[in-house]
């Protein structure tokens, strides 16, 4: 994983404002990428007046391979320079044990042997096509003066531009943004950087630029290359997706079970009937699960004792992250632990609200209890549950716990991370991701699991549970819409839902985690899952006919019951900031909605 960075720029005698955002730029940077760093500096004359800069930074997290690599990469002979902030997990050939980043630039440099120019970019689109992995890219094909960058087609990583402007001839492309002072000339009431759309490959054709007097004008020259689905008529058939659209068969009557008897299912224990080909789908989504989990888990860099942990999980013992912490248990070596990370916050809305009710007992809340938030009570089920089906691995269950005053005090550090992300929920999101993926806790000691110990965690890959109430009908939205207008409606929201993973949130998921030298990596995800769940039929996946705790993601549910999670399959979905009590946090303002801008009323 790394901080990438690359700017392109008239060149000028001085830019004072431009050079102190650039090196506030490499600190959040190399935050992400501390184990070396990288610098490559290029100029092209395009006439006697007019000449162009283009400066390439990498920080690099060392997580593939046997050796550190430096980033950004160079090739002597055509002068290309690469920059990778990603993981290849498939789709080119990378041996176990090797650095993915200078295979693909190996794979890019092929594509010199097409002399045509557009089957020369239509190979370089189909390598990046068919990465299976989440990633964001710059890359500068020097023969041909075009800059390539963009993301993967979920966005799962981040990659934030500025795009120049009037006064401000300077194209900046980066991991992660920084504060930007608003004195400055430059400054705009826009935000100054925004998301790099994840939309398809972007492509920059400096040749074109020759007449320009300024760069204010570069969108002109920006070629997009759109992801597209295999069906979709289009030119360009080198960006298409790695999976389909949602199967939008409709059930028939011999496809459903009868519904049982209200009485039957009041407790949670009733479990509906599994068909030979729901039992086909269970089989099936445990393979190809398994199988991301384990391309996510093998072959990380030891750093440390062969018992620490390289690995954690984002876990709050529900449904998605326990059924993944199984699958990891089945790939990690048995001597080596796995972190579980568990974050509650003091929330003072919620503490008055106990205060209150404890009036005429008690003036107090007990300490420990302002920390047994919905997500730590599941959360110790579900560690005591992995216990019983792996009692020879070590699970440490470390609780984050997260005083209101320290949260406070973090609040503008968080802010700045995740911009351009700027609302009351995303603030409420990334201080939970924040304050649990930095791993500082404590843990039952060993000898006495009654007594807790200081522990921080230091794995740097983090298995998140995202996009599994995406594929798999888990948010509350999808029993209103299956309410509203039965399965067609249902799998239109579902699609809708698949449809825009890549515009939603993993991008500010992705800062906020890196932010602490840490990697993020979301199995639920990986093409295979992606493209298997898209392809079964709705009724396989879900029933809302079934309430809650039953009908939503019920494929997954017999997947944890087929895993031995009895308890967790019957868990409701329960947004972070719901279950670590984020929520509404600064306890002035009850007022306060999800979509309303931070600072603002």
């Amino acid at each position: 994983m790394c901080g990438i960075l690359f700017r392109l720029q008239k060149s000028v005698i001085n830019d004072s404002f431009h050079d102190e955002l650039w090196n506030q730029l490499i600190i959040r940077n190399k935050q992400r990428g501390p184990d070396i760093q990288g610098k490559f500096s290029k100029s092209i004359q395009f006439t006697t007046s007019f000449e162009i800069n283009l400066i390439f930074y990498g920080a690099v997290l060392h997580l593939r391979g046997p050796t550190v690599n430096k980033q950004p990469l160079i090739d002597n002979d055509e002068q290309d320079v690469l920059l990778w902030n990603g993981e290849i997990f498939d789709g080119i050939e990378v041996p176990p044990g090797e650095n993915d980043t200078k295979y693909l630039f190996a794979a890019l440099k092929e594509s010199y042997k097409v002399e045509n120019d557009k089957d020369q970019n239509n190979e370089i689109l189909e390598i990046l096509r068919k990465i299976e992995g989440p990633y964001a890219i710059v890359y500068w094909q020097n023969s041909k003066r075009k800059l390539w960058f963009g993301r993967d087609c979920l966005g799962r990583r981040s990659l934030l531009w500025h795009l120049p402007s009037e006064g401000d001839d300077n194209f900046i492309l980066t991991s992660v943004g920084c504060k930007v002072s608003q004195a400055s000339e430059a400054s705009t009431s826009l935000p100054y950087f925004a998301e790099v759309p994840a939309s398809g490959i972007f492509c920059l054709d400096l040749n074109k630029m020759l007449s320009l007097a300024s760069l204010e004008s570069l969108e002109n020259f920006l070629t997009h290359y759109k992801w597209h689905e295999v069906n979709e008529s289009v030119n360009d058939s080198s960006c298409t997706l790695p999976f389909g659209r949602v199967n939008d068969t409709l059930p028939g009557s011999e496809d459903l079970p009868q519904l049982p008897n209200p009485l039957d299912v009041s407790n949670h224990s009733f479990i509906p009937a599994i068909s030979p080909e729901i039992q086909a789908a269970i089989d099936k989504l445990i393979e190809e699960l398994g199988d991301s989990v384990k391309r996510r888990v093998i072959d990380i860099p030891r750093t440390r004792s062969i018992s620490d942990a390289r690995v954690a999980i984002m876990f709050s013992g529900g449904l998605d992250c326990i059924c993944l912490a199984v699958l990891a248990d089945k790939y990690i070596p048995k001597e080596e632990a796995i972190d579980l990370l568990n974050v509650g916050f003091e929330n003072p809305r919620i503490q008055q609200a106990k205060k209150d009710k404890k009036k005429k007992i008690s003036q107090d809340v007990p300490k420990k209890s302002i920390y047994n938030v919905p997500d730590r009570l599941t959360g110790i089920q579900g560690v005591e549950e992995l216990r019983k089906i792996a009692p020879d691995r070590i699970w440490n269950f470390v609780e984050v716990n997260v005083p209101y005053e320290e949260a406070c005090a973090f609040k503008i550090e968080i802010t700045e991370v995740m911009a351009p992300s700027d609302t009351i929920m995303d603030l409420s999101i990334a201080m939970a991701f924040w304050f649990a993926v930095r791993g500082k806790g404590q843990i039952s000691s060993s000898e006495n699991p009654e007594v807790m110990i200081d522990y921080e965690s230091k794995a740097r890959v983090i298995l998140v549970g995202v996009g599994a109430d995406e594929l798999l009908g888990g948010y509350s939205r999808h029993r209103e819409a299956f309410r509203h207008g039965g399965w067609q409606k249902l799998i239109e929201e579902i699609q809708l839902d698949v449809d825009r993973i890549s515009t939603r949130n993993l991008g500010r998921d992705d800062r906020i985690i890196s932010s602490h030298s840490k990697e993020s990596r979301f199995p639920y995800l990986a093409s295979n899952v992606v493209s298997f769940l898209c392809s079964l039929p709705m009724h396989t996946k879900m029933d809302m006919r079934y309430e809650r705790g039953i009908g939503e993601k019920l494929l997954l549910r017999h997947v944890a019951r087929q895993l031995g999670l009895f308890n967790a399959s019957s868990l409701w979905k329960r947004a972070i900031q719901f279950g670590a009590k984020t929520a509404k946090m600064t306890g002035e303002n009850n007022k306060e909605k999800g979509n309303m801008k931070v600072g603002k009323e």
